[in-house]
């Protein structure tokens, strides 16, 4: 049963709150980060200035009456850095601030409360009961869910290292990216993390082309019954089993949570409704990827992005521009992108096929890629537009119906278009 202590404990509903309120403010800086720094030429003092008071009338308006130190102490020292009075909304002295000046405010505030979301949200991740705030709805789950990840999240620059190179149209032809998609991932970093390494073992079980039938071996049912049951010790998957017993949409017996997972992600259908046996599964089409009448559908795991490009069979061409522009997204330190990629299509013949958008998680555990998706699938709707950690996106999901029952097609995260006050805020001088 749920602790009554842990879903009244109002601590917990206060970190919430400032970490939502924190991470507006990070969102804010951010979004005004990108915008001044991709804004061509120099402005003169007088729009700059200008430009400066605004940004001020804005931020009264996300703190409103809550104006805690832990926010107006870093946002005075970073304004008085650039030679304003942040109270008084003036230029102090004769200096002018300059456009650079501006930059380097915006990035050095945007890291700050980055750091200090963090610290909020740090502080509820390690209670594995939902809370009744958790269990409001998706969204709330969900962002305990990426929370309780980071301690098996690998880190960027520490465990791996992106190289995104230049960004391109969706609709762009050409390769933006001479280099690999990936510096280095770190072998002994996957190696000390058991979830990692029963994923990689399954990466190698399946038909790439759809239509062909798939047979599984005893090795290959050994190797999915050990990744299940490696995430089901992580605190990821049980805090979502958790969540899912608590909205009533799975048992609570663990057994019969791992016979879901095992039948919603590795039970093999007809993707392909003429083929003459089962030519898919969820977990194929999600993490590994197929091909279908010359395109790739799927494939939005990271690690298997790696391990094809490790293995020449994936061409990475460049990152795809964002809706929403901010210092987390589609850079180098990024958990979350949108490329562009070939997919060598298998055959001798050395042609490859295009991925012309695909978005995925870069450096997230298997198990939480895992548990987001089955919550999803079990809790959401087609479309899930939410907050994990510091990324809005929308989880998409959807079924396909065969012998009459529904089977997981794919689920995936998208970008989605900046809102009209995320629109406001990148207004430029």
């Amino acid at each position: 049963p749920l602790s009554t202590a842990r879903l009244t404990d109002p601590s917990n509903l206060m970190s919430w709150t400032e970490a939502r309120f924190y991470g507006q403010l990070r969102a804010f800086f951010a979004y005004k980060w990108r915008a001044v720094k991709s804004k061509e030429g120099t402005p003169t003092a007088e729009q700059l200035a200008s430009y400066i008071k605004t940004i001020k009338t804005q931020i009264d308006g996300i703190l409103g009456k809550n104006r805690p130190a832990k926010a107006i102490d870093p946002i005075a020292k970073a304004y008085a850095g650039m030679g304003w009075d942040w109270g008084h909304n003036k230029q102090k002295g004769e200096k002018a601030a300059s456009k650079e000046d501006l930059i380097k405010m915006l990035e050095t505030l945007g890291k700050a409360f980055y750091d200090i979301e963090r610290e909020c949200r740090q502080k509820i991740a390690e209670a594995l009961e939902p809370t009744e705030h958790d269990l409001e709805n998706l969204d709330n789950g969900v962002d305990k869910l990426w929370e309780l990840d980071a301690k098996n999240r690998m880190k960027p620059g520490v465990d791996y290292e992106l190289d995104l190179q230049k960004g391109k149209r969706s609709r762009e032809e050409g390769d933006k990216a001479s280099r690999p998609l990936f510096k280095f991932v770190k072998k002994e970093s996957l190696d000390a993390r058991p979830t990692y390494k029963a994923f990689l073992a399954l990466l190698d079980n399946y038909e790439r082309a759809v239509g062909v039938a798939e047979v599984e071996t005893a090795q290959e049912k050994k190797e999915i019954r050990t990744f299940l049951a490696t995430c089901l010790q992580t605190n990821v998957m049980k805090y979502a089993h958790k969540w899912l017993a608590a909205k009533g949409k799975v048992s609570k017996d663990p057994k019969e949570f791992f016979l879901l997972l095992q039948k919603l992600w590795f039970e093999m259908y007809k993707r392909d409704y003429n083929a003459k046996r089962p030519d898919s599964s969820g977990f194929e089409h999600v993490f590994v990827g197929e091909e279908r009448n010359g395109k790739i559908v799927g494939c939005h795991n990271w690690l298997q992005l790696w391990r094809e490009e490790q293995l020449g069979n994936m061409n990475y061409l460049g990152y795809i521009y964002p809706y929403r522009p901010g210092m987390t997204r589609n850079d180098n330190e990024s958990h979350l992108v949108t490329i562009q990629f070939e997919w060598k299509d298998g055959k001798d013949d050395n042609t490859f096929e295009l991925k012309p958008v695909s978005t995925s998680w870069v450096g997230v555990s298997p198990e939480f890629e895992l548990a987001l998706y089955t919550m999803v699938f079990l809790a959401g709707d087609e479309e899930n537009v939410m907050d994990v950690g510091p990324y809005m996106v929308n989880i998409k999901c959807y079924t396909i119906r065969r012998d009459r029952v529904n089977f997981l097609s794919t689920s995936f995260p998208e970008d989605v278009p900046p809102s009209e006050k995320e629109r406001n805020y990148q207004a430029s001088y």
